[in-house]
């Protein structure tokens, strides 16, 4: 499950190929009913993943200091 947090694009993508692969041999595989499946199963962990991404760097910012800046026009 690691691997697909970290890599959802990369994960789709061979999923994809192998489909492809199959189809070309001749297995009969219902391919629009597994991408479907298999597209909002990444969406959904790549979504997640993304939003903690930024929740991080929001408390990250929000942990640190300003940094204070001197007004040009007052000097």
């Amino acid at each position: 499950m690691n691997l697909l947090k970290t890599h959802p694009a990369r994960v789709y993508a061979l999923v994809v190929a192998v489909l492809g692969l199959l189809v070309a041999f001749g297995v009969r595989v219902p391919e629009t009913s597994i991408l479907g499946v298999v597209t909002a199963v990444l969406a959904l962990v790549s979504g997640e993943v993304v939003q903690r991404t930024e929740d991080g760097k929001t408390a990250d910012a929000l942990a640190t200091q300003p940094e204070t800046h001197t007004d040009p026009v007052s000097e």
